[in-house]
């Protein structure tokens, strides 16, 4: 009876319209439109590489290794003796060798291809992690494993992956970006849930290959389904061809837009690094237990999430300019609700949470997609990985000044009020690209 019932309920009513393809998009809602808009213009091809672009963000430089640092601090500290102080250097390591190699490394990409780059830069991070796995107690050692690693893993940052992305698509290139991008959320909200099951039941050593592990296990991964789409391609299938002119390597750094773009970003990330690095910290100085707000940090992972994707979405939608600058100013917000406390510390701080990640993952979004929007994908390795260069030092030197202003004043109250000049001139600078026009992306 129960059978018949069911089968009752899924047969269509006399005169009932048939269910088509078109219906059911429509049911889906907003996610159904905005995954078809996704297959029409990139393909099976475009989605697979937006998909192996998030696995690959997501293991690579700037996911995994910089993420899980925290999780190694209490172990290398009771094995190994290191402060934990002398245990966060792997950070500035990372920071150091993204500035140094990614506009190479980004030329390299723009040369002979974003695969052979990401394979290469793969297997340098999965013998990165094997050689910290097996590494003694000398911190000189720790720091240059951490640092040459990194000068090899720079291809697995953005760099490879958004280049890659935008050669499928252009008018939903926004979205695109934004779904491949979420790999670090997805790292952020993960890694602690699994990696430190592993690192608390067979220790940090173990920690480490598993970590390698899972870069060797993407090689494949990214040979088999990661590409460019060329124009070649395009033209034998019949299809418009994906803009891959614009602006050299040279140009661009003579063009007023490459700095307004690398100076506005360099101040958002001096403050968002401060945020991301000292959040459990501030939070626990506000009131909060600490218990409570290490589990908060996970706040921050689902906003990122989600404002990879929404920015994404709108920068596709509406002038990209007053987007960024709005998404670069919701920060000014935090330090303005941390300061005040205007309602309990715990519901303070979640606010708070919520949008520090959403605003950390619409940078992520803005930098590769007005990169390619304003200088093409022409010489997009070599211009991204200079801005990321940018990026990276933001994030470096953030940080350390943050806890610098800690150590000495006792209280974050000093930095919160830094960052409300610093997050309020980066979306300023960042409305100065409206008085530039867009670079003519003709050969």
């Amino acid at each position: 009876m129960y059978r018949e019932h069911r089968a009752a309920k899924r047969t269509p009513r006399a005169g009932a319209p048939a269910v088509n393809a078109e219906s059911r998009i429509a049911r889906a809602g907003y996610i159904g439109k905005f995954l078809n808009r996704l297959v029409a213009e990139g393909g099976r091809d475009g989605c697979l590489v937006i998909m192996t672009s998030a696995l690959g963000v997501g293991v690579g430089l700037l996911g995994l290794p910089i993420l899980t640092i925290g999780l190694f601090m209490a172990p290398l500290h009771a094995d190994l003796g290191w402060t934990r102080a002398q245990i966060s250097g792997a950070s500035t390591c990372i920071n150091l060798a993204t500035i140094c190699a990614a506009p190479f490394i980004g030329g390299l990409c723009d040369r002979f291809g974003v695969r052979r780059v990401a394979l290469a830069s793969l297997m340098s991070l999965t013998l990165g992690f094997c050689a910290l796995a097996a590494m003694n107690a000398s911190l000189t050692l720790y720091y240059g494993i951490w640092f040459v690693m990194s000068v090899g893993a720079v291809g697995t940052s953005g760099i490879v992956w958004t280049r890659a992305v935008g050669t499928f698509f252009e008018r939903n290139r926004g979205q695109a970006l934004g779904l491949a991008l979420t790999g670090t959320a997805f790292a952020a909200l993960l890694a602690p849930l699994t990696l430190g099951v592993v690192i608390a039941d067979f220790g940090w050593r173990s920690g480490y290959l598993a970590l390698g592990a899972v870069s060797l296990l993407t090689i494949p991964v990214a040979f088999l389904f990661f590409k460019e789409r060329h124009d070649s391609e395009i033209a034998n299938a019949g299809e418009a061809p994906i803009e891959t002119s614009g602006a050299s390597f040279s140009e661009a750094t003579h063009d007023p837009k490459f700095w307004i773009i690398g100076s506005s970003i360099f101040l958002s990330v001096l403050g968002m690094g401060s945020f991301l690095v000292h959040f459990v910290p501030l939070a626990i100085d506000s009131g909060v237990q600490p218990v409570v707000a290490g589990r908060m940090f996970a706040i921050i992972g689902l906003s990122m999430l989600c404002g990879r994707i929404f920015i994404g979405t709108l920068l596709d939608r509406f002038d990209p300019i007053v987007v960024s600058s709005a998404a670069l100013f919701v920060p000014t917000l935090v330090c303005g609700l941390l300061l005040l406390q205007p309602i309990s510390p715990i519901a303070t701080t979640a606010m708070s949470a919520a949008l520090i990640g959403f605003s950390a993952g619409a940078e992520i979004d803005i930098l590769p997609f007005l990169v390619a929007r304003y200088f093409g994908l022409r010489s997009y390795g070599a211009i991204y990985g200079s801005e990321l260069a940018f990026f990276a030092a933001g994030s470096g030197i953030g940080s350390i000044l943050t806890g610098h202003v800690r150590d000495t004043s006792g209280t974050y109250m000093p930095a919160l009020m830094g960052g409300i000049l610093v997050f309020s001139l980066s979306a300023l600078i960042m409305l100065l690209m409206r008085r530039s026009p867009r670079v003519s992306l003709a050969e």
